[in-house]
């Protein structure tokens, strides 16, 4: 503990005359205000100000749902289920709710190149427990420490008058190597809600279980049919992905045997095409033409090997075919060449928003 020094004081003059009065009377006055400074410094140095706040509420546990984006969370290696978001749904809301993320995996000074593998999903709670969501917006990825890495997705609420609250939540199952003594990853996310002023419609999943896909070939992973094709407004996709540059995460839900063979693997990267594709339909359900909506060509390779990819698009109702009475939303994925590589059914899914 540091000594405390203060600066000397003279001798003060003897006798009862004006100088002596004069000379009491602003020691007095100097000595109250010094107390009225010690009680300002002392109110400034230990009241929360905003900075201390943003610091208390870092862990993602207690802050307020408006201070989502503002918050980085520590996500121990090998934790699950941290909260690192969250947002609160009001009663009342008409439909289902959109409930878009984006997550920032801060950078680490790592003593080798390795990577970490990170999991992101959403849940609700109502009144009565935890609430039914018709996608819960999981992802996951793997995120080289020196470089960081960002990911974005969304779930979807089920159509309720309740109130919900709800979490995004982050888990860091596995790293390469602690011998660094590195034991947790950063993340700033932020979460939140949009209600439509239509409808946010989930696409069919036209995949059962997580599916092989070999060079050449071309899967049809989701697809939606709106009657109106004016109403159309924006389109969240997330297709996930995993290279069989190795054995392991190629099936869902963590069972069952993996779908890449050992024969299949090297360090090739796999090249995927996505596309999504919109076909119009006349009055007696008939194509009579399409539209590219989006076509990206993208390579999972051997690091990174889990892929969330991810796309929102919006302003859909500017590109209608004047002529058409239908139009089914398909989202189409193709190996183009190199390793074959698993399309995940749980995880990938669209939510297609209308407009009255």
């Amino acid at each position: 503990m540091a000594d405390r020094h203060t600066a000397p004081v003279a001798d003060p003059p003897t006798g009862n005359g004006k100088f002596g009065a004069l000379f009491w009377l602003t020691l007095v006055g100097s000595a109250l205000a010094l107390v009225v400074l010690t009680v300002v410094i002392t109110l400034a140095t230990t009241s929360p100000g905003l900075d201390d706040t943003e610091q208390r509420e870092g862990d993602g546990r207690d802050a307020d749902a408006s201070d989502t984006s503002a918050l980085t969370t520590e996500v121990e290696f090998g934790s699950q289920d941290v909260i690192v978001a969250k947002v609160d749904i009001p009663a009342g809301t008409s439909g289902a709710v959109l409930l878009p993320y984006d997550v920032n995996v801060e950078s680490l000074a790592a003593a080798a190149p390795r990577a970490a593998m990170v999991a992101f999903r959403i849940e609700c709670h109502d009144d009565d427990g935890r609430a039914e969501m018709q996608s819960d917006g999981k992802l996951s990825t793997n995120v080289f420490l020196a470089h960081g890495g960002n990911v974005s997705g969304q779930a979807l609420t089920a159509p309720t008058e309740k109130a919900l609250k709800c979490a995004l939540l982050a888990s860091a199952p596995f790293i390469e190597s602690t011998e660094d003594g590195l034991t947790s990853l950063a993340v700033q996310a932020d979460l939140r809600s949009e209600s439509p002023d239509g409808e946010h419609l989930l696409a069919l999943d036209r995949l059962d279980d997580a599916t092989l896909v070999q060079t050449g070939q071309a899967e049809y992973v989701l697809s939606l049919k709106v009657d109106d094709p004016a109403v159309l407004d924006s389109m969240s996709t997330t297709v996930r992905l995993t290279s069989c540059t190795v054995v392991g995460g190629s099936r869902d839900g963590g069972t069952g045997e993996n779908l890449c063979l050992e024969s299949m693997t090297g360090r090739e990267s796999s090249t995927v095409r996505i596309r999504v594709i919109a076909r119009w339909l006349n009055a007696d359900g008939e194509v009579t033409g399409t539209t590219k909506y989006w076509d990206e060509t993208l390579a999972v390779d051997y690091n990174t090997h889990h892929v969330p990819w991810t796309l929102r698009q919006g302003d859909m109702a500017q590109r209608v075919s004047d002529s058409a009475d239908a139009v089914v939303l398909v989202v189409q994925v193709q190996s183009l060449a190199g390793t074959p590589f698993v399309i995940h059914a749980d995880g990938t899914d669209a939510v297609i928003s209308t407009r009255r």
